[in-house]
């Protein structure tokens, strides 16, 4: 069962691994990104940062549905990890859950404005995480779990930068 899907262009790091293992105890992580499943450099950098006892896949966005929808994984608490809302609005199309999404963290580029700390977005971000949330899924904005959560549509309604 998919306890949650966090947006964070870093995806797995100490941070988000550790805080959010202690919030959820998740007994499984996948990593859903074409990028990262076809980097082996990458994917061994990732495994670094995995909780001991968690397993870990790191999957491009097909092959992250295909393991999701496995019977198996129906017994395990999983935490999915996503690079960005695009990514997270395919990998919806292709699963039968609706978790909550975490927007949590995007880091600031060219051609992005502030959505809220620790969270900059562009156009096609903003596009994307409406059609999620248009489709009825909850999104919540938030850091780590010691932070408030923030609802993304009363934050969207402020956000007129991009």
């Amino acid at each position: 069962m998919i306890q949650k899907i966090r947006i964070d262009d870093r995806l797995l790091h100490g941070q988000v691994a550790f805080s959010w293992k202690s919030a959820l105890g998740f007994d499984a992580i996948v990593i859903a990104s074409d990028a990262a499943a076809n980097d082996p450099m990458r994917k061994q950098v990732i495994k670094m940062c995995c909780p001991e006892g968690v397993r870990l896949a790191v999957r491009t966005v097909e092959g992250a549905a295909e393991l999701l929808r496995n019977p198996r994984l129906e017994a395990m608490k999983v935490f999915v990890i996503c690079p960005d809302p695009a990514t997270v609005s395919s990998l919806l199309a292709m699963i039968d859950e609706k978790p909550a999404i975490n927007l949590g963290g995007m880091q600031s580029a060219e051609g992005r404005a502030m959505f809220s700390r620790n969270v900059y977005v562009n156009a096609d971000d903003i596009a994307a995480l409406d059609d999620i949330a248009e489709r009825g899924y909850t999104i919540e904005v938030q850091e780590v779990p010691s932070t408030a959560a923030h609802d993304y549509s009363q934050l969207r309604s402020k956000f007129t930068a991009v």
